[in-house]
Parts: C-alpha cells; sequence; structure tokens
C-alpha cells in the first residue's frame, strides 16, 4: 500500500509523508512526557503536604514534592521553599502568589514543547494534498487536451495522483488534529491545576499561620 502511494503520489506525496513523520514523532514525544511526568493527582499532592506542614517537618514536605510527578509539584516546592525563607523575616502571601506564578511561567514551555511541530502537521497536510489534487487534476486535464479522450489510461495516472494525494493528506491530518486537540486541553488543565493547587496551598499556610497564632494568644 505505502509502496503503491509513493509510486503514484507524485513528489508532493513524500511532503505529506516527511510531515507524518515529524508529526507521529511529536504525538509519541508528548505522550512520553505526559505519561512520565504528569502522573500523579495535585489533590493527593496536597493531602500529604499539609499533613507535614502542620507538623512543621517542611524537609520531608519538600521529600514527598520530588517523588511526585506533575507540575503542581514543582510549583509548591517553590512556595514551600520561599514560605520557609520568609517566616523568619514575616511572611508575604501575596509574594508567594507571585513566586508560584513565576514557577508556573517557567513550566509551561515545558509542557507546549513542539507542539507548534504537531499543529503544522495537523494544519497543513490537508493543505499539501489539496495542491496535489490541483496538480493532479491539471495533468489529467492537460492529457485530454494533448492525446485526447479515447485512452482512458492517458487521465487516469493524474486522477489516481488526485486522489492519493487528497486521501494522505487527510489521512496524516485527522489523527494529527485529534491529537493536536488532546494534548491542547491536557494542557490546559495541567495549568488550571497548578494554579488551583498553589491558590489552594497558600490557603492552608495563611490558615495554619492564623491556627499557631491564636494558640500562643491563648
Amino acid at each position: 500500500m505505502l509502496k503503491h502511494i509513493l509510486e503514484n503520489g507524485g513528489i508532493i506525496v513524500y511532503g505529506i509523508m516527511f510531515l507524518s513523520i515529524i508529526g507521529f514523532g511529536v504525538i509519541l514525544e508528548r505522550g512520553i512526557y505526559f505519561l512520565k511526568n504528569e502522573r500523579h493527582s495535585g489533590a493527593v499532592l496536597l493531602n500529604h503536604l499539609e499533613r507535614y506542614m502542620i507538623d512543621g517537618q517542611k524537609d520531608k514536605a519538600i521529600a514527598v514534592c520530588n517523588g511526585f510527578k506533575n507540575s503542581s509539584a514543582v510549583v509548591i516546592k517553590e512556595i514551600i521553599n520561599e514560605y520557609e525563607s520568609c517566616s523568619i523575616r514575616g511572611c508575604n502571601y501575596e509574594f508567594l502568589e507571585e513566586k508560584a506564578r513565576e514557577s508556573a511561567l517557567r513550566e509551561m514551555p515545558k509542557l507546549e514543547k513542539n507542539m507548534w511541530i504537531l499543529g503544522i502537521a495537523a494544519h497543513v497536510t490537508p493543505l499539501v494534498g489539496l495542491f496535489g489534487t490541483v496538480t493532479g487534476m491539471i495533468q489529467a486535464f492537460m492529457a485530454i487536451s494533448t492525446h485526447g479522450t479515447g485512452d482512458p489510461t492517458i487521465i487516469a495516472k493524474g486522477i489516481s495522483q488526485a486522489l492519493i494525494t487528497t486521501a494522505t493528506g487527510l489521512g496524516v491530518a485527522i489523527p494529527a488534529l485529534i491529537f493536536h486537540n488532546f494534548y491542547s486541553k491536557k494542557i490546559e488543565e495541567i495549568l488550571h491545576n497548578m494554579e488551583k493547587n498553589a491558590v489552594e496551598f497558600i490557603n492552608f499556610l495563611r490558615k495554619q499561620r492564623c491556627r499557631n497564632e491564636s494558640k500562643k494568644v491563648f
């Protein structure tokens, strides 16, 4: 099948195949990245951290962050480090929120890496296939104008090329577009969870500080 496509699809089909290779490479690379680095739940992470922070075991809390595989753990680890250093001089929770936002912005390029390449494969491939369709039809009509319509095999090559490039372009673009949308939605969800978990953890630190101060008063 592949041999038939390459032999009869014309030179344009090689461009489509190139886009399919890089698109599949990005799909595989992003899939491995998300499976490896976004496996754990942020809610479970917060449950572990709150227990250690209540007991004042910040080192264990940082160790938990190092063991968890998600972006929220990276952001919250930054919050814990800043919270430990600013506790001495008086904690500014707005400053912690800014540091969390800064850490989240550093994570974004890791999440979005190579997504633009997958976007090209998803959106450009059908256009390349359409271009192959047009050139194939041009060849067919040129054959008709030169040799007439007496022999159907004369125009069959051009029509075959047109249909092959159209089908190949769509065959590459459809899965690329599906995975592009799937990964984009996953990145959006990860960013939302980073922000949500960071805010929840900072609010927990604020409430815990208030409880500790209340105990000192009484």
